[in-house]
């Protein structure tokens, strides 16, 4: 087993001693795991507005035991990961233990260094992740929010159970496939990450601050509850380019009933379960679109589009705008 303890809140020493560990180069603030641990990199930028982000893409090719130890000075460790799990997975806050196993799990949730944290994941666990590391003083200017100790407190007196409660939906995966994918060369590489973490951020404590006005994150789904939503939507948007499965199909797949299934998910997700694979097919034609090499009528008949008309109608609802319009803005 791999193991790696450390008791501070500087990303920057976090990726030199990691890389001391290893015994591997960090070359450009990214380090690439020898083999025998992992298949994959870990890279650290320093933001101009002085947040420091960690940015993992790996599979990890033995078990792992991560431990950021508590400390006095008090830090905020806001976390977006993409978890697929063969195997085992546990995630340590204080004494609270989450276990996962044989699935996919793709959360956010804050930390804070008062409080011992811990990630024990098993051999081919593959793991791709966000982390943004501020204080509260730092969050409540940016946000302009007077209660932002309020909105940390209540959030963090939640049990480890409630990790849960914000589960990242198709926007949140956009923000972070970006960041991840972002080029070393590109000249604008720290702009673009900055946006997109800030844009993380944002929505991140907006929709928690949202919820605390709302009987305090009082969602009456149960733990299992929640997971099936979230494999509803996996299944959903695993394929957008072709037609999405029945409700009746997705109710099966999870044994819940098709109403129970229709009210959970707007529930998490915020919209109907058809609206939310609207908005996620127009994203990607949106994408599709921006990365070049296709005309609009190619992407509208690859989504299923036989009418170009109606996909310029769905497009421009979403956005504001027509497809060719975005085309000529680029």
């Amino acid at each position: 087993m791999f193991q790696f303890d450390f008791a501070y809140t500087d990303y920057e020493q976090l990726i030199n001693n990691l890389a001391q560990r290893l015994n591997v180069p960090v070359i450009n603030n990214t380090l690439i795991f020898p083999e025998l641990i992992a298949t994959g990199s870990l890279t650290f930028v320093k933001l101009p507005n002085g947040i420091h982000v960690n940015i993992i893409n790996c599979k990890m090719n033995q078990d792992w035991l991560i431990c950021r130890r508590k400390i006095k000075e008090e830090f905020y460790t806001l976390r977006f990961h993409e978890l697929t799990i063969p195997d085992t997975l546990e995630i340590r806050i204080g004494d609270e233990r989450l276990r996962e196993s044989n699935t996919t799990r793709s959360i956010a949730y804050l930390t804070n260094s008062l409080s011992d944290w811990a990630y024990l994941g098993a051999t081919g666990t593959i793991y791709k992740g966000i982390d943004v590391l501020f204080d509260a003083k730092w969050l409540a200017d940016y946000l302009g929010v007077k209660q932002i100790d309020d909105v940390l407190s209540t959030y963090l007196s939640l049990q480890v159970e409630n990790v849960h409660r914000e589960p990242l939906d198709s926007e949140y995966r956009r923000l972070i496939q970006e960041i991840v994918e972002v080029e070393d060369n590109n000249p604008m590489r720290r702009a673009v990450i900055q946006n997109r973490v800030m844009l993380l951020v944002e929505r991140f404590f907006l929709r928690i601050y949202e919820r605390r006005k709302n009987a305090y994150f009082n969602i009456p789904l149960s733990k299992t509850d929640i997971d099936r939503v979230m494999q509803v939507e996996s299944l959903l948007t695993r394929d957008i380019f072709e037609p999405a499965p029945t409700i009746s199909q997705l109710a099966r797949m999870v044994s819940i009933s098709e109403s129970k299934l229709k009210k959970d998910f707007k529930i998490i997700y915020g919209v109907p379960v058809y609206e939310y694979f609207q908005k996620v097919r127009m994203q990607a034609a949106r994408d599709k679109l921006l990365a070049g090499g296709h005309s609009v009528k190619e992407v509208a008949m690859e989504l299923g589009y036989s009418n170009l008309s109606n996909f310029t109608i769905a497009f421009k609802k979403e956005f504001g705008l027509l497809p060719s319009k975005l085309l000529a803005a680029y």
